[in-house]
């Protein structure tokens, strides 16, 4: 495997070709590493590119359920904006980044089956995220970046 220049583009373009062809029992960890690179390893500048739109009126464009988000954070330096997308992208960061992640579970006859992640971070976001949302949201994220 070879990285081009600049870096964080082939990164992305791995990370979604990652998202697009595992079939694996391990889907719902693949998804948190490919967010964990996604938004934490490329340079914070990244979060610029992601638009400053109302998370009301586009979050479903990002392939996730506005009810999902039960709530956005308050506003602060780091976040001055939380109703956008942007500000979702970067709450979402913040609780990857320190791991404020619990997964949902539904109990099978042998073993329980993860189906959503629950995030949080210490500014009042929280957001529940199934497994089909986390992967349509991975991708277009990984697709936006990479066109930016």
């Amino acid at each position: 495997m070879s990285y081009l220049d600049p870096f964080e583009h082939s990164f992305m373009k791995h990370t979604l070709s990652i998202i697009e062809k595992y079939k694996g029992e391990y889907g719902a960890t693949i998804l948190i590493n490919c967010l964990l690179g996604l938004l934490v390893l490329p340079k914070e500048e990244f979060i610029t590119l992601i638009p400053e739109c109302k998370i009301a009126d586009n979050i479903d464009q990002w392939g996730i359920t506005f009810t999902s988000i039960e709530s956005t954070s308050t506003s602060r330096k780091a976040n001055l904006h939380p109703n956008t997308i942007r500000g979702f992208v970067i709450d979402l960061r913040h609780a990857i980044a320190h791991f404020n992640i619990e997964h949902v579970t539904i109990d099978n006859q042998l073993e329980s089956e993860v189906v959503a992640f629950e995030f949080t971070n210490d500014h009042g976001f929280k957001a529940n995220l199934k497994l089909e949302e986390l992967r349509a949201f991975v991708t277009k994220l990984a697709q936006h970046l990479d066109r930016s």
